[in-house]
């Protein structure tokens, strides 16, 4: 069990080095998927988004 929390720890950090580096390059709160801007709302929720929520349930 602690490995699996160890694991998704891990998982966090790199998606906020992620997330740092788009900010550092302008591309932080764009979609990945069509480049629309993400709703600032799911920003705050989850920072390390990579998709708008349209895009995000095309793909689920």
């Amino acid at each position: 069990m602690n490995q699996a929390i160890g694991a998704r720890r891990q998982q966090m950090l790199v998606r906020l080095d992620a997330a740092l580096a788009r900010l550092d390059d302008g591309e932080f709160g764009y979609c990945q998927e069509c480049g629309d801007i993400i709703a600032e709302r799911r920003l705050e929720i989850d920072p390390t988004t990579l998709f708008c929520t349209r895009c995000q349930s095309e793909r689920a």
